[in-house]
């Protein structure tokens, strides 16, 4: 028996995953990465194989983190974390610049991005390994960590997103 309230103790924070599809950028949340080497510097990233950017992660081999402080406006992950980048162009909602050609959050803490060297499928998930390209430090302040959008941070996304898709059908 796998209890989740037991692995939901397990500190994560919440990213703003960038990848290209062609030259459109395309964006998702993820909360399971981690840095797994420094020679060469390397991270791990979780994907959940129903996201169409994991999709364009694996054509790619590439990808951008942007690291949420716990002061981001709620929208943005409603906008990354609420629908799909098949469907939206999710970076046309947000102000972003690029890092190696991929985009990234201005507000972030960090940006990193890197080059899959490695993956591996599960039913639900595929584990990327990938070396770190880039990293720059944006900021000093306290990262967005899951258990924080679990607790007391998602009714306020979940608000933030229900007002812009009431003024995207208002018109």
């Amino acid at each position: 028996m796998i209890d989740w309230n037991a692995l939901y103790k397990i500190p994560l924070g919440l990213y703003v995953l960038g990848a290209k599809d062609g030259n459109r950028p395309v964006g998702s949340i993820v909360d399971a990465v981690m840095i797994a080497a420094n020679k060469p510097c390397a991270l791990v990233l979780s994907c959940n194989n129903a996201s169409y950017t994991k999709a364009c992660v694996e054509k790619r081999r590439e990808f951008s983190l942007s690291v949420l402080p716990k002061d981001i406006d709620p929208f943005v992950v409603a906008n990354f974390g609420f629908q799909s980048s098949k469907n939206i162009n999710k970076w046309d909602c947000v102000n972003f610049s690029e890092l190696n050609n991929l985009p990234v959050l201005p507000q972030a803490l960090a940006h990193i991005t890197a080059k899959v060297v490695s993956q591996y499928a599960f039913e639900s998930n595929t584990v990327f390994i990938a070396e770190i390209t880039a990293a720059e430090n944006v900021r000093d302040a306290a990262g967005l960590l899951y258990e924080d959008y679990r607790n007391s941070f998602k009714d306020d996304v979940i608000k933030s997103f229900q007002q812009h898709i009431k003024e995207r059908t208002n018109g």
